[in-house]
C-alpha cells in the first residue's frame, strides 16, 4: 500500500467488501475505505467527497472507472439502457470531477484519471452507448486538462483493451479468455499513469 489511503466507491456493498478485503492483504486496513453509493446520483458522490475530506483532509488522485455496457444493435437498445450506461460512464465521471476538482485545486495539486477504452477511440458494432461515453470520457479529459492547465493538477485517459472482468463476461463477445487483458495488469499500467510524467490530457493506450 506504500502508505497510500484507498477509498473505494461503487454500487455494490458486496463487490466494495470484497476490494477492500484483496487490498487488506496489502496493507493497514485503516487506511481503506469500502463505501456504497451511486456514481449517476450527485448527493452520493457530494457524500463520499465529504466524507474523504473529514476523514483524511484531501483528494491526491481520483480514479474514474465506473462502467456498464450492452451489446445490441443500436436500435434494439432501450432508452433506459442508454441513459444508464451515459449516466454511469460520463455522467458519473463529471460528477466526481466536479466535486473534486475544487478540492485539488485549493491545494494546487492532484490527479484525475478517467478510464475510457480502447473503444474510446474507435467505434465497434453493437457497443452504442459504451463508445458514446468512452469517446465522451475522452474529450472530458482534454476539455478538464485544457481548463486546468498550469494548476499543478494533471488529467489522464486509460484507454484498455478487452479487460477479463464481468464486464466483458457479461456480453456475447466470442473473444478467448487467454485474449483478455488481466485486471492486475491494467492496474499496474494505471499505477504507471499515477507516476504524472506524462503532459497532462495524455491518453494511455494498454493493450496485452
Amino acid at each position: 500500500m506504500n502508505g497510500d489511503v484507498v477509498i473505494i466507491f461503487c454500487r455494490h456493498k458486496g463487490h466494495g467488501l470484497e476490494a477492500r478485503k484483496q487490498l487488506e492483504s496489502l496493507g493497514a486496513s485503516e487506511d481503506i475505505l469500502a463505501l456504497t453509493g451511486d456514481v449517476r446520483k450527485e448527493k452520493d458522490v457530494e457524500r463520499i467527497v465529504q466524507r474523504c475530506l473529514k476523514q483524511f483532509g484531501g483528494i491526491d488522485i481520483l480514479i474514474n472507472n465506473a462502467g456498464i455496457a450492452a451489446y445490441k444493435p443500436v436500435e434494439d437498445t432501450s432508452e433506459r439502457e442508454w441513459d444508464d450506461i451515459i449516466d454511469t460512464n460520463l455522467k458519473g465521471t463529471f460528477l466526481f470531477i466536479r466535486h473534486v476538482l475544487p478540492v485539488m485545486r485549493k491545494q494546487g495539486s492532484g490527479m484525475i484519471i478517467n478510464i475510457s477504452s480502447g473503444l474510446g477511440v474507435e467505434g465497434m458494432a453493437n457497443f452504442s452507448a459504451y463508445c458514446a461515453s468512452k469517446f465522451g470520457l475522452v474529450g472530458l479529459t482534454k476539455v478538464v486538462a485544457d481548463e486546468t492547465a498550469g494548476s499543478g493538477i494533471l488529467v489522464y485517459a486509460v484507454l484498455p483493451g478487452a479487460v477479463n472482468t464481468t464486464l466483458i463476461a457479461d456480453t456475447d463477445l466470442d473473444i478467448e479468455p487467454s485474449e483478455l487483458m488481466e485486471p492486475e495488469y491494467l492496474a499496474e499500467k494505471i499505477f504507471e499513469a499515477a507516476k504524472g510524467k506524462r503532459k497532462t490530457g495524455a491518453l494511455f493506450e494498454v493493450y496485452s
